[in-house]
């Protein structure tokens, strides 16, 4: 069914985007005369491994603030109600809301969640006989300001609150198992604060086609502040961007992600391989541990008009202690997928994609690029 869901969504597509008039244009270049705010209102039908089939209505509010011109980044806030064949219930709130001239950068992530997920324990070399099902809800609260201090150069707080409760655990068939021996599984609450210090000369936040973005990220859940697990957390996030043709038609776009982790993080808190945004083809959480260093390179080519293609590759591993890393162990994935650009004006990407490796084929349809 999934393939047969993911045949009839690109042909779809495709019909839709070739029938769209239109020449070809910058992918990510906004237009030089007055910005236009928009509201686009979408049903929101998809697939990944993480949820399966889902439903509901996505709502994606793109607009510059005041007398705001082209050497400021358009804002967006993006509120979406889905549910899912699993039965899983997720709302969420992604406002990303640039100031004129880009003085200050404020960045929230805001959900609710109802959400029976997989999971196969912590380490690199977990066996997929070893698949259990967690369900929990989740309240997530995390918000960032940023001051630009240089040109292209931010910082500021990062503030984050969490709870996951209700959890309960079951195999594969559904009967109730016992809770196993990891840190979280009884619940956990976290609150904590911490920095961040972001390089950002993209051109455009939703589908940047040029420059870079290299952002560093220190989360602090100190005992002080009611956690239920303390640890520290260490980002690094590297991207570059690279016009291959003119009008940015072809663009390689290449990530790093390495995430570190000091004292004891819950399982869920875990540096995670996998999910629609890197590793795709492996679900989100497959395999998680302390620590996790990710990379993955993108080739996204507009055909014509609103319709693109990418194909893509990555690799990454999971590790609890550095001595323990090993590279005859690390994982792979690769894939290809769609895009249709859904805002002339200011382009913003619905994303289809198919990634796999040696275990497991993963399909997504999304909003927005992976990174």
């Amino acid at each position: 069914m999934r393939k047969i869901r993911a045949i009839i969504l690109f042909s779809l597509l495709m019909m839709l985007a070739v029938l769209q008039p239109g020449s070809a244009q910058d992918s990510t270049a906004v237009s030089e005369s007055e910005y236009k705010n928009k509201i686009l209102l979408l049903p929101a039908i998809g697939s990944s491994p993480e949820t399966g089939f889902m439903f509901g209505a996505v709502a994606v509010a793109q607009f510059k603030m005041g007398s705001a011109g082209l050497e400021t980044r358009s804002s967006s806030v993006l509120v979406s109600a889905i549910y899912t064949v699993k039965k899983q219930i997720l709302l969420s709130m992604l406002p990303d809301i640039v100031w004129t001239g880009e003085t200050w950068i404020a960045s929230g992530n805001y959900f609710v969640n109802y959400f029976p997920e997989s999971y196969w324990g912590v380490g690199p070399s977990t066996d997929k006989d070893d698949e259990v099902t967690v369900l929990y809800t989740q309240v997530n609260l995390e918000q960032q300001l940023l001051r630009q201090v240089a040109a292209g150069f931010f910082t500021g707080p990062y503030l984050r609150w969490s709870k996951l409760y209700n959890l309960t655990f079951e195999d594969t068939k559904g009967n109730r198992i016992a809770v196993p021996d990891v840190r979280g599984a009884e619940g956990v609450v976290t609150a904590g604060g911490g920095w961040i210090a972001r390089w950002d000369r993209r051109n455009s936040n939703m589908t940047p086609t040029r420059n870079h973005f290299v952002q560093i990220t220190l989360l602090g859940q100190p005992a002080w502040s009611g956690n239920s697990h303390y640890y520290m957390l260490y980002e690094l996030d590297a991207r570059k961007y690279v016009p291959l043709k003119k009008e940015a038609r072809s663009v390689l776009a290449l990530q790093a992600l390495i995430q570190l982790h000091s004292g004891s993080p819950p399982f869920s808190d875990m540096a995670l391989l996998g999910g629609d945004r890197i590793n795709r083809g492996y679900y989100r959480g497959r395999y998680r541990d302390q620590n996790a260093a990710q990379a993955q390179a993108e080739l996204r080519q507009n055909l014509r008009g609103r319709l693109g293609i990418a194909v893509f590759a990555a690799t990454g591993e999971v590790w609890r202690r550095f001595e323990n890393i090993s590279f005859a162990t690390y994982k792979w994935t690769m894939g290809a997928g769609l895009r249709l650009n859904l805002n002339r004006e200011d382009p913003t990407n619905l994303r289809i994609d198919v990634g796999f490796n040696k275990e497991s084929i993963g399909f997504y349809l999304q909003f927005g690029e992976a990174f």
